[in-house]
């Protein structure tokens, strides 16, 4: 069945942003340029017209054809000048630091645990080494999945209970945690980013991390994270 690579979208927290943002919904333009910022560019927009969300800005043609094919004709592709509606993005992801929900929860799968001792240098160039006997899990998401290679230890990981950071360098396919005496299972979820609420590592947390905005971060996501809509 393959490993897990999912983005976990909560729609209902992006419809409520929106209604909480754009009080006159049918005077705005909604930016869902770059695939909705990593969201999904159809799920996102079926769900804001659904809420009264009358325009929509893209970057492509083909995601004007893309709309047009769910019957959604409201998309205009991003203009070189000024736009003459009120454009409505940041605050919908909860980019902007308003008190906006979670829209999107960043999730890879252990696909190994290892315990090994001290002075043991991880992942590629060795730019960190265990300080103690310890456990290390590899968790299915990499470059190639749009994470950035900046959050080469620095990046907090959420494991089980045990909040730690990515270790090492991240590689194309993967990366790794150190649980620090902590244990993990093959299998078990890895949490990047996503509801603060429950003690998750958040998206603000990657940006502290890397120095990358919120949005660039999001909207790197790839294809093969699976989008799992609720």
């Amino acid at each position: 069945m393959g490993v897990r690579r999912q983005a976990f979208v909560d729609l209902s927290a992006l419809t409520g942003n929106f209604a909480r943002s754009a009080p006159s919904p049918d005077r705005v333009l909604i930016d869902v340029r770059a695939d909705a910022y990593g969201h999904g560019l159809v799920a996102v927009a079926l769900a804001l017209a659904e809420a009264g969300g009358a325009g929509f800005l893209v970057s492509r043609t083909t995601d004007v054809a893309a709309l047009a094919d769910v019957g959604i004709s409201t998309a205009v592709i991003h203009p070189a000048g000024p736009l003459a509606s009120t454009l409505v993005g940041p605050g919908l992801y909860g980019f902007d630091g308003s008190p906006a929900r979670t829209t999107l929860r960043l999730v890879g799968e252990v696909i190994a645990v290892k315990n090994v001792p001290a002075d043991r240098g991880v992942s590629y160039g060795y730019t960190y080494r265990t300080t103690k006997p310890t456990t290390l899990a590899l968790v299915a998401l990499g470059f190639a999945d749009g994470i950035p290679r900046v959050a080469s230890n620095r990046a907090p990981v959420k494991v089980g209970d045990f909040t730690g950071r990515v270790t090492g360098r991240i590689a194309m396919d993967q990366f790794v945690v150190d649980l620090d005496g902590n244990t993990a299972t093959v299998g078990d979820q890895a949490v990047l980013f996503g509801d603060p609420e429950v003690g998750e590592p958040t998206l603000s947390h990657w940006a502290d991390a890397t120095g990358l905005a919120p949005d660039v971060i999001v909207s790197g996501l790839g294809s093969r994270i699976e989008r799992i809509y609720s």
